[in-house]
C-alpha cells in the first residue's frame, strides 16, 4: 500500500504531466503550476469564501467594481475602479445603480445583462432568510430588492443607508454569476463548474486534489497571459517546497518561515514575505464555566506576550496588532489604542479576583490549516501556564471536527475585507450572524447593540464615536485572543511577475501576471 507521503508525490508530480499536455496543441502561453496548502470544498463562490477557496475563485468570477490593490500599495489609500458596472450612482440614501459594461462575455458564451447580476444577488441564493450561505448575509443582508431596470442597469435597494456599498460590490460576495446557469445547473452545479465572466474557467475540479482553469480568451480585459492553470493540493509545506525546488511547480503557498533561507541563493527561486490583512486569533467558548467569566479572558489576554511571540515566529519586523483594526480605516483608526497589551502580574490579579482554581483548558486545533499555529499555541500554552491556567492541547483533522463540542479554547483567522470596521473584524468576524456568535460561543447584549448602531450611522463623527465604543466593549468582554497579523510566503520561479495581495486573491489577470 502507498505510503501518505507516495500519494503527496505523485499529487506533486501530475501538474508536471498536465503541463506537457497542454504545451502539446500548440498555445504558446505558459501553464501556470501552483501548489496551495488546501483546495476549497465547493467552487461555489460565497460558500467557498476561505482562505484557501478565493484563490480560485478570484479568477472565476468578476465583481462590479474592483478594488485596485496594485494602486494601494503605491499610494497607501483604499482604491476602487469600475470593473463590469462602468458606473455605480447612489440616486438616494436607500437606492444605488450601476450601468454594465458592454460586451461582456460568461463562460456559457451568453453576453453579460443585468438579468445575470441580479440573479447573482437574488434574495433566495445570496442575503435573505433562505439563502444557504451565511457569509451571503454578512455581506449583503442589508439588502431589500435587487433588480434588472433595463439590460444595462441594475438597481440595488438597501433597508438602510450604506457608507460602503461600492466597497462591499467590490469585496467578498460580490462575484458576478450566470443567470441561466443558476437556473439550470442549480447549486450542484456552481459547486463543481461554476459560471462566471473571469479571466479562467474550470475545466476539471477533484476535491481535495485538484483543479484545472483553462483560459477563458474572451475575457473582457484580453487574453489571460497564462494557457492554463493548475492548482494541487499538498496539504505539507515541506513537499510544497521540494515541489518548486524539483521543477513540479511555479509557485507554491504557505511557506514556513524559516524555509524562505533555502531559496534566497537560488538564481531560480525565490521567496517573497507579503505582510496580509488577516489575522490569527484564540476564540473562547464563553459558556464553558471555566471561561464565563470575562476577568478570566482579559487575564488569559494579559497573559500572552504577542511581541515576543510574534517576532519569533515571523521574524524581526513583525509588528504587534493591539486591537482588530487596521490603518486603512483612515479617520476611525483608533492610532493610540494600546489594547490588552502583556502585563502577567496584572493577568494573576485578574484570576485571583475571578476565583480561579486552576483547571486544565481544552484548546482544539485543525492540523495544518494555518500557517505557524501549532508552535504558537504551544508558546501560548507555556505562558498560561506560568500565570497558573494549565492546558491541553488537542489536534483535529479539519475544522468541522475542531468546532464540535468539547474545548474551551478554539482558532481562527480575521480578515480586513475592505478598508472599513463594516469590512472585517470585529463587524464580520464577531458579529451575531457569523460562526462564533452563531455558534452560540459568544453571545453579548451591548456589543450587538452597539453594532447595530455603527451599522445605520452615517455622520462621521458618530461613526468614529461608536468605533471606539465598540472597541472598549470587545476589550471589555474579551471574547478572544489575537495573537499576530500573518504573513504569506510564496516560494516562485524569479520568471514570474506576480504580486500577492494583503488578502488571499492569487490574481492571475494580465495586469498582475506576467513571464520573463
Amino acid at each position: 500500500m502507498a505510503s501518505r507521503r507516495d500519494i503527496l508525490r505523485a499529487a506533486a508530480l501530475a501538474p508536471a504531466i498536465l503541463a506537457r499536455r497542454a504545451r502539446a496543441d500548440g498555445d504558446p502561453r505558459p501553464v501556470l503550476r501552483v501548489a496551495v496548502q488546501a483546495l476549497p470544498p465547493t467552487l461555489e463562490p460565497v460558500e467557498s469564501i476561505s482562505n484557501v477557496g478565493l484563490r480560485v475563485t478570484g479568477n472565476v468570477f468578476d465583481t462590479l467594481i474592483r478594488r485596485d490593490f496594485r494602486a494601494e500599495a503605491r499610494t497607501g489609500r483604499s482604491t476602487l475602479v469600475p470593473s463590469l458596472a462602468t458606473e455605480l450612482v447612489q440616486r438616494d440614501p436607500l437606492t444605488w445603480a450601476a450601468t454594465l459594461r458592454d460586451g461582456v462575455r460568461l463562460h456559457d458564451g451568453n453576453t453579460l445583462t443585468a438579468t445575470d447580476v441580479a440573479a447573482t444577488f437574488a434574495a433566495d441564493r445570496l442575503w435573505g432568510p433562505q439563502a444557504p450561505f451565511f457569509e451571503g448575509r454578512i455581506c449583503f443582508g442589508h439588502l431589500a430588492e435587487v433588480t434588472a431596470e433595463s439590460a444595462t442597469t441594475v438597481v440595488f435597494r438597501t433597508r438602510m443607508p450604506d457608507v460602503v456599498m461600492p466597497h462591499r460590490l467590490a469585496a467578498y460576495g460580490g462575484w458576478v454569476c450566470s443567470a441561466r446557469y443558476l437556473a439550470g445547473a442549480g447549486l450542484d452545479g456552481m459547486r463543481t463548474r461554476p459560471v462566471g465572466t473571469g479571466p479562467y474557467r474550470v475545466t476539471s475540479f477533484q476535491r481535495d486534489q485538484r483543479v484545472v482553469l483553462d483560459a477563458f480568451d474572451d475575457y473582457w480585459m484580453g487574453k489571460p497571459p497564462a494557457r492554463q492553470i493548475i492548482v494541487t493540493a499538498v496539504p505539507e509545506a515541506s513537499m510544497r517546497l521540494a515541489g518548486l525546488q524539483a521543477g513540479d511547480f511555479d509557485i507554491v503557498t504557505n511557506l514556513l518561515p524559516d524555509q524562505a533561507p533555502a531559496l534566497a541563493k537560488n538564481p531560480k527561486l525565490e521567496a517573497v514575505s507579503v505582510p496580509m490583512d488577516l489575522v490569527h486569533i484564540l476564540y473562547f467558548d464563553t459558556r464553558s464555566p471555566l471561561l464565563g467569566d470575562a476577568r478570566v479572558r482579559r487575564a488569559l489576554n494579559h497573559a500572552i506576550d504577542t511581541e515576543s511571540l510574534g517576532r519569533a515566529l515571523w521574524g524581526e519586523d513583525f509588528k504587534r496588532l493591539p486591537a482588530l483594526q487596521v490603518p486603512a480605516f483612515g479617520d476611525l483608526y483608533d492610532r493610540g489604542r494600546p489594547g490588552l497589551a502583556y502585563d502577567p502580574d496584572k493577568a494573576k490579579r485578574l484570576l485571583a479576583a475571578a476565583g480561579w482554581k486552576p483547571q486544565p483548558l481544552v484548546i482544539r486545533i485543525p492540523a495544518g490549516y494555518y500557517l505557524n499555529l501549532l508552535p504558537a499555541v504551544q508558546v501560548v500554552q507555556e505562558m498560561w501556564q506560568a500565570v497558573g491556567v494549565p492546558s491541553r492541547l488537542e489536534i483535529r483533522e479539519n475544522m468541522a471536527l475542531v468546532a464540535q463540542p468539547g474545548a474551551d479554547v478554539r482558532p481562527s483567522s480575521v480578515a480586513f475585507r475592505f478598508a472599513d470596521p463594516l469590512g472585517g473584524g470585529l463587524m464580520v468576524h464577531f458579529a451575531k450572524d457569523y460562526s462564533i456568535q452563531a455558534q452560540g460561543f459568544w453571545r453579548p447584549t451591548a456589543f450587538n447593540e452597539l453594532s447595530d448602531r455603527f451599522r445605520a450611522a452615517t455622520d462621521a463623527d458618530e461613526r468614529r464615536h461608536l468605533w471606539r465604543s465598540l472597541l472598549d466593549e470587545y476589550e471589555a468582554e474579551a471574547p478572544a485572543v489575537i495573537l499576530y497579523p500573518v504573513r504569506e510566503i510564496l516560494g516562485k520561479r524569479r520568471g514570474i511577475r506576480f504580486d500577492h495581495y494583503p488578502l488571499y486573491y492569487m490574481d492571475f489577470r494580465s495586469y498582475n501576471l506576467s513571464f520573463v
